[in-house]
C-alpha cells in the first residue's frame, strides 16, 4: 500500500446523526487498514494502558464484525515523551498506517503531535484535554472534553455543594500548571476560594509532602482537588485520609478512573468525586451505550464496564472507529490525501459529564 492508501471503489458512507456523534449505517467495502498506537504500557501509567487496550480492542473488534479488518500496531512508550515521538515519527514514515492514537499525557502529546503533523500523519482521540493542543491542527481529532470543561463543571459541583474553600495538589507539568491556573480563575467566577495550591511531582514522589501541606488545619479547606495521574491520586488521597484525618470530600480527574480504581476496596477512595469527559456508557441509556454494553458482553469482556477509561476509548470508536471514517471519507482513488480536514464524522467533543458515586449527574454541553 501507499502512503495512507486504502483500496480503491470504497464506496461512501451515510452518516446520520446518533447522540451527538455521526456512525456509518452501512459498510460496503471492507479495507484492511492499520493504525498506530502509542501507549505507556510500562511505567506509572502502565493502568491506564491496559484499560484503554481493552476498549481499543471492543471497538476494534466490532468494527470486524462490521466488515472492516483493522490491523494495530501497539508500540509502549513507557510513559517517556521522547519515546513517544520516536514511536509517532516512526509511525508517520511507515506508509501503511493511516493514523494514529493512543497518546497518554500532556507532556507526551505537546512533544509527539508536531511530528504527527510534519509528517501527514492523522492523531485521532488524543487522552489529554489540555486547552493548548486544540490549535486547529486538521490532523488533530479530540474525541473527549477539554480540561477546562471538565474542571469548570467540577468547580461548579463543589460550589453547588456548599463548598467554599478548595485545597489543590497538581501535577508539576504542563497538564497540572495550566489546570490550576484554570481552576484559579473559574473559582474566583464562582465566588469558591482557592485556599490553598501545591505543586507535585508528576509520579508522585513527593505527593505525601505536598498533600500535608494541602490539607493543613490552618487553611480550612472544605474540600481537596488532586490534579494527578491515577497511581499518585490514589496515593495521596490515602495519605490525606489515614495521616492527616482529612475526611471532606476529595476529587480528582476522569483520566484516573481506571479498573483499578473501580474495583478497590479502599475505604480511603469511598465518596470520590469526578467529572467524566465522555458519556457514561455503563450506565446510560442511549443508543451508544447500550451499543458498548452489548460488545462488552458479547467479547466476554464485562470488566469494560467498570472502567470509565476503557468506556472512553470504545464508544467513540464503536462503529468503525474514528481512524476508519478518516481513512473512508477522504480516501481520493485510493490515496488519502495529505491534507484534510475535519471529517463530519469526528466532530471534536467538549462536553462534561459529572459523576458522585459512580452516576451521571449532568451534561455541560457539547459543540461540534
Amino acid at each position: 500500500m501507499k502512503r495512507r492508501t486504502l483500496l480503491e471503489g470504497v464506496s461512501a458512507l451515510a452518516l446520520p446523526v446518533s447522540s451527538g456523534l455521526m456512525w456509518p449505517t452501512q459498510v460496503l467495502a471492507a479495507p484492511k487498514v492499520r493504525v498506530g498506537l502509542a501507549l505507556p504500557f510500562t511505567g506509572v501509567q502502565a493502568e491506564v494502558a491496559s484499560d484503554l487496550r481493552l476498549g481499543y480492542e471492543l471497538a476494534f473488534a466490532h468494527a470486524q464484525q462490521s466488515g472492516l479488518d483493522i490491523e494495530p500496531v501497539w508500540e509502549d512508550d513507557k510513559a517517556n515523551a521522547d519515546e513517544t515521538v520516536r514511536i509517532i515519527d516512526k509511525f508517520s514514515k511507515d506508509r501503511s498506517i493511516i493514523a494514529a492514537s493512543g497518546i497518554v499525557g500532556t507532556p507526551h502529546a505537546k512533544a509527539a503531535l508536531p511530528v504527527a503533523i510534519k509528517g501527514g500523519l492523522p492523531v485521532v482521540g488524543l487522552r489529554s484535554g489540555a486547552a493548548e493542543l486544540r490549535d486547529g491542527s486538521p490532523l488533530v481529532f479530540h474525541l473527549r472534553a477539554s480540561f477546562s470543561a471538565e474542571l469548570s463543571l467540577m468547580l461548579s459541583t463543589i460550589k453547588g455543594a456548599g463548598l467554599d474553600r478548595l485545597a489543590v495538589v497538581y501535577s508539576d507539568d504542563a497538564f497540572g500548571k495550566s489546570s490550576v491556573e484554570h481552576v484559579k480563575v473559574a473559582a474566583a467566577m464562582l465566588g469558591l476560594t482557592i485556599a490553598t495550591a501545591v505543586a507535585a511531582e508528576r509520579t508522585g514522589k513527593d505527593v505525601t509532602q505536598a498533600v500535608d501541606k494541602a490539607v493543613d488545619i490552618q487553611h480550612r479547606a472544605g474540600a481537596l482537588l488532586m490534579l494527578m495521574i491515577m497511581a499518585p491520586m490514589v496515593k495521596g488521597v490515602t495519605h490525606a485520609r489515614t495521616s492527616k484525618f482529612f475526611m471532606n470530600p476529595v476529587f480528582c480527574m476522569s483520566f484516573c478512573a481506571t479498573r483499578q480504581l473501580a474495583d478497590s476496596t479502599d475505604k480511603s477512595l469511598a465518596g470520590l468525586g469526578l467529572v467524566s469527559a465522555f458519556p457514561l456508557p455503563g450506565s446510560s441509556t442511549t443508543e451508544l451505550a447500550g451499543r458498548f454494553r452489548r460488545l462488552a458482553e458479547a467479547a466476554k469482556r464485562p470488566e469494560a464496564l467498570r472502567s470509565l477509561t476503557a468506556r472512553s476509548v470504545a464508544p467513540p470508536l464503536l462503529c468503525a472507529t474514528g481512524c476508519e471514517m478518516l481513512a473512508r471519507q477522504y480516501s481520493v482513488g485510493g490515496v488519502f490525501p495529505r491534507k484534510v480536514r475535519h471529517p463530519v464524522g469526528l466532530a471534536n467533543a467538549d462536553a462534561a459529564f459529572c459523576v458522585w458515586g459512580g452516576r451521571p449527574h449532568h451534561e455541560l454541553y457539547r459543540q461540534p
